[in-house]
Formats: structure tokens, C-alpha cells, sequence
């Protein structure tokens, strides 16, 4: 059985990258982003449309709305919702409907047709490399870097660091923006060498939140290798095996619920480290 290791590695790098985009804003954040799906459709279909076409006044109004939502969201909630608590409940509704509206946007203006824009294959050697940055820029940024020592003072008690004079929504804020450039390269790659639908933004959620269980969202420095665990899963039973290819992220969803039901501290629990 030969395996294609193309399609594992591309997987791999975007299902662990957008993964790890979702812990981020879990853990840092306590926000739970169910829009993250929506934002990373809706911004293919954007550079696919500036490639293509170049620039035009529909396009630069969808990025406008695309940047602006995003922005404005972040802003409102991080500003006016700092209590923890609250703004788990808000976010949730918020973030819904944003993917919603985003998915409904992104058919209405683009058409709901799949694209793909082939500019450059990408190798196998060249996806490796990829996969190995990624994963050394995520732990140093995790580990090392003044941004993530900050990132996990803030998770462990924002109140005590906003007492300091930290302005931790701000720096929430362009933290969150970075992720979101991160996503548009993840949809640029997938554009590349795949293909984008308007509404796959759902289904990428539900393997996203898988990978989120399987490695514990606590321990976000091995998202890649969870990532990695799960495409090779869904390649050894879907495309190799007999199950139809169709019915995998329902597997995947009756799997989210069982652990909700009877581990949800799998997902929704943070560890804290001892003081």
C-alpha cells in the first residue's frame, strides 16, 4: 500500500496550523472561535478573486467587511466583556452567527462553486520544510519569546496582569490578528493544492476540534503531532480503506459528543501550572 504522502503532509501543516490557531484563542483568549472556519473559506475566495481578477470595488468592499468583522469583533468583546465568564457565553453566540453570515456572504458574492488556483506545486520536500518550521516557530513562540511568556501570564491570571499596567486587550488583539494572516496562508495553501467550498468551514471545524482532543488543548506545543495523528487516521480508514469518504467528519462529530458527555474536560479544561 503506497501511501501519498503530499496529501498527509498538506493536511498535516493545515489541519495542525488552524488547530493551533483555535488553542490559541481558547487559551489565551477563553474564547472558543467557531468563525474561524468561515473566515478561512471567505479569505480564499478573496485572494483566489484578487489573483485572478485583480483588484475591483466588490472585492476590496468583501475584504473590508472580512477585516473590519474581524477586527470589530475582537475589539467589542475583549473591551467590553474582560470578565472571563461572560464573554465565554457571548463569544459562543457571536461567533455562530459571524459563520453564519460569513458562509452565506461568501456564497451570495462568489457563488458557492468550488475554486482552486494552481500557481506552483508544491513538493513533497518543500511541505516537510514547512511542516518543520511551523512546528519550531510555534514552540519557540510558545516557550521562549517574550510574546508567549506575556500570552501565558495572561491566561494563568489577566487580572493580575492588567493590575501591572499591561493592557492585555491590546495585546490579545494583535495577537489575534497575526493568527488571522495565518489563516489566510493556510487557505492560500489549500487553494494551491486543493480546493476551496464556502461551506467546508464547518466540516474543517469539526477535525480542528478533534485534533483539539486528541493531544489535550492544554499541551498546544504538540497540536502538529496530533494533527499529524489524525490525518493519518482519516487516510488509513477513508481513502484506503472501505468506509465511504463522505461519512468521516460524521464519525468524527459522534466522536466530539461522546467526549462531551462523558469527558469534557478533555476539551473545556485548562491546565494550570503549579505555583
Amino acid at each position: 500500500m503506497q501511501m501519498d504522502l503530499g496529501y498527509i503532509l498538506l493536511n498535516t501543516i493545515v489541519y495542525g496550523t488552524v488547530a493551533m490557531v483555535i488553542a490559541w484563542f481558547f487559551w489565551f483568549g477563553k474564547i472558543l472561535n467557531f468563525s474561524l472556519g468561515a473566515y478561512m473559506m471567505m479569505g480564499g475566495y478573496i485572494l483566489y478573486r484578487f489573483i485572478t481578477y485583480g483588484f475591483s470595488l466588490l472585492n476590496i468592499i468583501i475584504l473590508t467587511i472580512f477585516i473590519g468583522s474581524f477586527l470589530l469583533i475582537n475589539r467589542g468583546l475583549l473591551k467590553y466583556f474582560p470578565n472571563d465568564k461572560k464573554r465565554d457565553h457571548v463569544w459562543l453566540v457571536i461567533t455562530l452567527g459571524a459563520s453564519i453570515v460569513l458562509e452565506n456572504l461568501t456564497s451570495y458574492v462568489y457563488w458557492p462553486n468550488s475554486v482552486s488556483l494552481s500557481i506552483m506545486h508544491m513538493p513533497v520536500y518543500g511541505l516537510v520544510i514547512i511542516f518543520l518550521i511551523l512546528i519550531w516557530f510555534f514552540f519557540y513562540l510558545y516557550k521562549y519569546s517574550f510574546l508567549g511568556i506575556t500570552l501565558n501570564a495572561i491566561s494563568e491570571d489577566s487580572k493580575l496582569v492588567r493590575g501591572l499596567g499591561v493592557n492585555t486587550s491590546k495585546i490579545l488583539q494583535i495577537t489575534f490578528f497575526c493568527l488571522l494572516i495565518l489563516l489566510l496562508a493556510c487557505s492560500f495553501l489549500l487553494l494551491n493544492e486543493s480546493n476551496l467550498r464556502a461551506g467546508d468551514g464547518i466540516f474543517y471545524m469539526i477535525k480542528w476540534i478533534w485534533i483539539m482532543i486528541l493531544v489535550w488543548i492544554a499541551k498546544k506545543e504538540y497540536m502538529f503531532f496530533g494533527a499529524l495523528l489524525y490525518v493519518l487516521i482519516e487516510y488509513l480508514l477513508f481513502i484506503q480503506r472501505w468506509l465511504p469518504i463522505s461519512y468521516k467528519e460524521t464519525l468524527i462529530l459522534i466522536i466530539i459528543l461522546f467526549v462531551l458527555l462523558f469527558k469534557p474536560e478533555w476539551l473545556f479544561s485548562l491546565r494550570k501550572r503549579k505555583i
